[in-house]
């Protein structure tokens, strides 16, 4: 086969093209910090890389979802806790109306902190967390207890839950419930309502002091804690001491209604909290893997782009020396 100096200036330029592509490959791998540049340099670690980059970008979402939940959680917690000291104060104000030696206006006293700690427990029932209101259901967007008179609490939210997937599979709820229906055997925080009219009107009365039975028949327990401390008030305005010895116990059992939620929700965030740091050490495996596929080896990608700059001049060298022969040279 006859060569000419046409092939031989081809294949120099081919060649130094060649050198030229492997010596920018490894230069962009040296500052990527990545052997992977395109998914035809290794479809098999593309794919493996791939489906690892999903699961952690869905351990990431389960990992949001927490976040969100222990905002919820923590939020209910300190509400809870600041509605079982209300309660508290209650107690120590019925003590107080109980022992029989205070004058009429010393129980209206009474009475008149009473309702303004009524007051203070819808404040803690529409507590926010991330402007949510963490006690009003999924209609979640407008407080949901009003006071529109002094003897009636409303309720404008539903009963349904607030969940968060944590997990594959795994729902859990994130809130206390604040009020449930009659067929309940256990009151929510706050108390009961009237499912029906809830479904009608998206208003139902958790505490109405005017429909309240007299004082000695109530059962503070089927009603909730709105209506104990209305009833609260009332006894200690008509300065009813006798009939407050008998109710001290109410008070108690709608103050333990709370701390049993309370606990509730302790054990939720403590769940929560560990199925995170689970989540944390997770990622930090998928992203070692992550990085055994596709981590350049810095040290010995030094080594092949000096080997490679050597080679892309002494060939750059050779086709400088090569192409200035010509048959002019020869000519005589």
């Amino acid at each position: 086969m006859r060569v000419t100096n046409q092939m031989m200036s081809n294949n120099v330029k081919n060649y130094i093209q060649e050198n030229l592509s492997r010596l920018s490959r490894t230069q962009q791998q040296l500052s990527t910090g990545s052997t992977i540049l395109k998914p035809s340099d290794s479809p098999t670690d593309i794919s493996k890389l791939l489906s690892v980059k999903q699961q952690k970008e869905i351990n990431n979402q389960y990992k949001q979802n927490i976040n969100d939940g222990l905002s919820y959680l923590n939020t209910a917690d300190a509400a809870l806790g600041t509605a079982g000291d209300i309660m508290a104060q209650c107690n120590e104000l019925a003590v107080q109306g109980a022992n029989g030696t205070m004058t009429q206006e010393d129980m209206q006293a009474l009475g008149d902190q009473v309702d303004k700690l009524i007051d203070e427990v819808i404040d803690v029932a529409n507590s926010t967390a991330g402007g949510k209101y963490i006690f009003a259901g999924r209609d979640n967007d407008s407080p949901p207890f009003r006071r529109p008179s002094s003897d009636v609490i409303e309720f404008h939210g539903d009963m349904q839950r607030i969940k968060r997937e944590i997990a594959s599979m795994s729902e859990h709820m994130v809130d206390a419930p604040s009020v449930l229906d009659d067929s309940s055997a256990q009151p929510g925080v706050f108390g009961k309502v009237d499912q029906a009219v809830l479904m009608n009107s998206g208003s139902a009365e958790v505490g109405n002091a005017s429909s309240l039975p007299e004082a000695g028949s109530f059962d503070a327990d089927e009603k909730g804690l709105f209506n104990t401390m209305f009833k609260l008030r009332d006894l200690l305005n008509q300065g009813e001491s006798g009939k407050l010895s008998d109710f001290i116990d109410k008070i108690q059992a709608q103050r333990d209604n709370v701390l049993e939620y309370r606990t509730k929700i302790g054990a939720r965030t403590r769940h929560f909290e560990s199925v995170k740091e689970q989540m944390t050490g997770k990622e930090i495996r998928l992203t070692q893997v992550m990085e055994n596929i596709e981590s350049a080896d810095i040290s010995k990608l030094s080594i092949e782009l000096s080997e490679q700059q050597m080679t892309y001049q002494a060939s750059m060298a050779a086709g400088s020396r090569m192409l200035q022969t010509s048959l002019l040279n020869f000519l005589k």
